[in-house]
């Protein structure tokens, strides 16, 4: 085995494309027939950042939090504009709640706040991606949110767009959730 491991690497350099990747060079030179197979993998690196938005568009990034599931929870979440200027941010403490509820709840306050300040166009984001198909199938399966259901319902025609954004873009929110666990009250920061 340790001599094919040095031929592989001798070799690396007829590799077409001059690939690093040990499992390009097993299949360029057929050895996954012998079970050659590389053990080592290989993960998928993805650039995640806030991205800008339409002219007109507003951004609502938003997070649940839950210490414990169900346990100690909160929601946050951020307004911006499309030039990524902040309108307003929130925090809130939801008492004892399971994830998935803290979430609707946070993205249930997000919209109430965009709905006193008269805001349409929204562009929602939630690390969540079982509330994101939720909302994009408009169906909410689980009877402990139909009365959040409800009110995000209401609002949803100021919804233009719903996306799935990493924990990694959704940073701010996170912080604006762990807060309102933490601090166990309402908050809301107003940038108007």
């Amino acid at each position: 085995m340790r001599h094919v491991t040095q031929w592989l690497r001798s070799t690396h350099s007829l590799v077409p494309n001059k690939t690093k990747c040990s499992r390009s060079v097993c299949e360029a030179f057929g050895l996954w027939r012998l079970h050659i197979i590389p053990t080592q993998t290989w993960t998928t690196v993805r650039s995640v950042r806030w991205t800008p938005l339409r002219a007109g568009q507003w951004k609502l990034n938003v997070d649940g939090a839950s210490q414990g599931n169900p346990g100690s929870s909160g929601g946050g979440g951020i307004l911006r504009d499309s030039t990524g200027c902040i309108l307003f941010a929130f925090s809130n403490f939801y008492n004892i709640q399971t994830n998935t509820v803290a979430e609707a709840m946070a993205i249930r306050d997000g919209l109430f706040l965009c709905e006193e300040q008269n805001i349409t166009n929204i562009v929602l984001e939630s690390d969540s991606k079982v509330l994101v198909d939720m909302l994009r199938a408009d169906s909410c399966p689980h009877w402990r949110l139909n009365n959040i259901w409800a009110d995000i319902m209401r609002c949803r025609r100021r919804i233009t767009t719903i996306t799935h954004q990493f924990r990694e873009g959704n940073q701010t929110a996170d912080a604006l959730a762990t807060h309102g666990v933490r601090s166990r009250r309402r908050t809301v920061f107003s940038f108007w």
